[in-house]
């Protein structure tokens, strides 16, 4: 009795084989078209269950409706048909405005900062040991008033920028003033600070070449808007170690490292005062230890309190805090330095 051989069950896909019956083992794949159901949809077709969530829901601006032949007119009323009239004080005011105001109204708050992140002195400090190794040491402090320069000149153009942009301005002014004058460029530390007696001011650390302390006075008297005072001040008024120069109403003034031995290990100390003294650890308060230079009140040597008082709010952008900030090449050092390589960092 002959059996015969069952049919094999039709397969949906085509298998062809290569040249001569052989393709070394790889076979082509022929895909049939993709069945259909009875509805006439694909049977992969997108349903409410299997629909992903969006990841991302952007926020509608509430731009009212507006005609294409006269854009300027409020036609939000007439979204439904009604035919109502819009208001005189609504048709008056240009749509750009509008929208201008719109804007302006959801854009994401302003970053706020109480102090300094915990570690910023020591930053700081390793930042004036690079500077001191690459041959250009931290040896000279500007601080500026703003209220103080406000107040007497409220016409300044330096006021129509805000705080951060005014800082970015003169660092640049000045990169490119001392830059100019000195091989190793600009070299610098700067940190914002608010109090209540002085308001927001502004402190700036950094490397000024021999014999150009004058020249630089001068030169900020006129990037400021104060005139240079050509008297010195007494130490009842306000001067301090190392003063320098001053402007005729104190609002910005300068001075020098007295003691340069140090390789400005004190100014950038003073500029991480912001930081705070003490740290929550386990729920409770304890002494700060990351900051190198604080009171005898929190565990340190200073005797002084000038190391542990707050520095105030400061605000920055929507995007960044710029409380401080640190020269770019000493940015780079500090990261030679941990590798213990500062050979290829130029100055």
């Amino acid at each position: 009795m002959l059996r015969t051989k069952p049919e094999a069950a039709p397969s949906t896909n085509n298998i062809s084989p290569g040249r001569n019956g052989r393709n070394g083992g790889r076979i082509e794949v022929k895909k049939l078209d993709t069945q259909f159901t009875a509805s006439g949809s694909n049977g992969t077709a997108e349903t409410p269950e299997l629909r992903k969530p969006p990841i991302y829901i952007a926020r509608a601006l509430p731009i009212p409706y507006c005609s294409h032949q006269n854009p300027h007119s409020d036609t939000s009323a007439n979204k439904g048909g009604q035919g109502a009239a819009s208001s005189p004080a609504a048709a008056a005011r240009p749509l750009g405005a509008l929208v201008g105001e719109i804007a302006r109204t959801v854009q994401p708050p302003e970053k706020r900062t109480d102090g300094l992140p915990i570690g910023s002195q020591t930053k700081f400090i390793e930042a004036a040991k690079c500077a001191a190794i690459l041959g250009f040491p931290i040896n000279t402090l500007l601080t500026v008033r703003w209220s103080s320069l406000y107040h007497h000149d409220n016409t300044n153009p330096l006021f129509a920028q805000s705080p951060v942009e005014r800082i970015a301005y003169l660092v640049e002014l000045l990169r490119k003033w001392v830059s100019a004058r000195c091989r190793g460029g600009f070299q610098y530390l700067w940190v914002r600070e608010a109090t209540s007696e002085l308001g927001e001011h502004w402190h700036l650390a950094f490397h000024l070449p021999h014999g150009k302390r004058q020249a630089v006075a001068s030169y900020l008297s006129d990037l400021l808007g104060e005139p240079l005072d050509h008297t010195p001040r007494p130490r009842a008024q306000g001067r301090t170690e190392g003063e320098f120069a001053c402007s005729v109403w104190g609002s910005w003034h300068m001075a020098k490292d007295t003691h340069p031995e140090r390789s400005g290990f004190y100014l950038a100390a003073y500029l991480g005062k912001g930081e705070p003294s003490e740290r929550m650890f386990r729920g409770k308060l304890v002494p700060n230890t990351r900051k190198l230079v604080r009171g005898q009140a929190f565990g340190g040597r200073e005797r002084s309190g000038r190391y542990d008082a707050t520095q105030g709010q400061i605000r920055g952008t929507t995007a960044l805090k710029k409380r401080f900030d640190i020269a770019r090449p000493l940015k780079q050092a500090m990261k030679a330095r941990q590798s213990g390589d500062l050979s290829g960092v130029r100055g």
